[in-house]
C-alpha cells in the first residue's frame, strides 16, 4: 500500500501543471448620493451595518478576495480600529431590524484606513467562497473604534428598498440583541473575485484541462483524446470512485466525498494514462 501511494505522489510531482486564475471586479450600485452610516460610521464610537446584495447584481461566482467602498467626502486620517467583516450566502432577500451572526463567516478582522477619497479597498484575511449563483450575498460590518469625528467619511450609495440596515452608539457595542435601523440606502460595494478558471497540463501531444480546482461538487475534465475511465484515489492509495467513459469530456460528482487531496487517474482510449491531483473542498 505504501509503495502504491508513493508511486502516485512521485508521479504527481513530475507533472507539468499550470493554473489559470483571473481576477474580476464587480461593482454593485451606481448611485452618487452619499452618507456616513454604512458600512462604517465614524460619527459614533460603535457601529454595525448589514446589507444584502442580490445574486442578479453579482453575476459570477468565485472567491471574494477583497472588498471596497467608495469614499466621496471627508476622508479621515485616523484609522478605524477593531473592524470585523462577515459574509454569507443566503436565500434571504429582505433585511430585518436585527442581525445575527448565524451562518456568517468572518472574512476580515483588523484596522481599516479611511484617509483617501475613492475606493477604500480591504484585502480579506480569509477569502469568501461565493460558489452558488442563485444565492444572495449578505455582508455584516461591525466596528468598535473607540473614537469619532464630527466630519465622518461619506460613502456613495444607491436606493434599494429593504436591503440595508445600520446600528450606531456612543457607548454600546453592537451585539445580536441590538435593534438595527432599516434604510433604503444601500452602500455601493466593489467585490474582487479571484476565479480558478482551470488547471491545464500539456505533455507531448496530449493536452488536459480540469476545473474547478479546488472543487466543491462537480469536477469537469476535458482532453484532446477520448477518456475511457476515471479512477479517484485518496492519499492512502484507496480507490473511492470509478467511472467509465468514451468521450473527450467527463464530469465527476464529488459532492459526497470528504474534503482533502485526491489523485485522479485517467485512462485514454489509446491505452495511455495520466494522473492528476485535485483538492476537494
Amino acid at each position: 500500500m505504501k509503495k502504491f501511494t508513493l508511486f502516485y505522489i512521485l508521479l504527481i510531482s513530475m507533472l507539468g501543471t499550470m493554473k489559470i486564475n483571473a481576477q474580476q471586479e464587480v461593482i454593485i450600485g451606481t448611485g452618487t448620493n452619499d452618507w456616513y452610516y454604512s458600512p462604517i460610521t465614524r460619527l459614533f464610537e460603535n457601529g454595525a451595518s448589514e446589507t444584502i446584495y442580490d445574486s442578479s447584481d453579482i453575476g459570477i461566482t468565485g472567491n471574494i478576495s477583497a472588498v471596497g467602498w467608495n469614499i466621496t467626502a471627508n476622508a479621515y486620517a485616523t484609522t478605524t480600529g477593531n473592524v470585523s467583516i462577515y459574509m454569507k450566502m443566503t436565500d434571504q432577500s429582505t433585511i430585518a431590524n436585527t442581525a445575527s451572526l448565524a451562518g456568517y463567516s468572518l472574512v476580515y478582522s483588523g484596522n481599516v484606513d479611511n484617509n483617501v477619497l475613492g475606493w477604500q479597498n480591504i484585502q480579506l484575511t480569509t477569502p469568501f467562497n461565493y460558489n452558488d449563483s442563485t444565492k444572495n450575498l449578505m455582508v455584516l460590518v461591525v466596528h468598535t473604534s473607540g473614537n469619532y469625528t464630527l466630519s465622518p467619511p461619506r460613502y456613495s450609495y444607491t436606493t434599494a428598498t429593504n436591503k440595508a440596515s445600520y446600528y450606531s452608539s456612543i457607548s454600546n457595542v453592537w451585539n445580536e440583541t441590538r435593534t438595527m435601523t432599516l434604510t433604503p440606502n444601500r452602500t455601493n460595494i466593489k467585490l474582487y473575485f479571484t476565479q480558478n478558471l482551470s488547471t491545464v497540463e500539456i505533455e507531448g501531444n496530449t493536452s488536459l484541462k480540469y476545473y474547478p480546482n479546488p472543487v466543491k461538487d462537480i469536477l469537469t475534465i476535458s482532453a484532446n483524446q477520448n477518456i475511457t475511465s476515471v479512477e479517484v484515489y485518496n492519499m492512502m492509495g484507496q480507490q473511492i470512485l470509478t467511472k467509465k467513459s468514451d468521450s473527450k469530456e467527463i464530469s465527476l460528482d464529488l459532492i459526497n466525498i470528504s474534503s482533502g487531496n485526491y489523485l485522479v487517474k485517467l485512462t485514454y482510449k489509446n491505452g495511455s494514462s495520466k494522473t492528476i491531483k485535485i483538492i476537494k473542498q
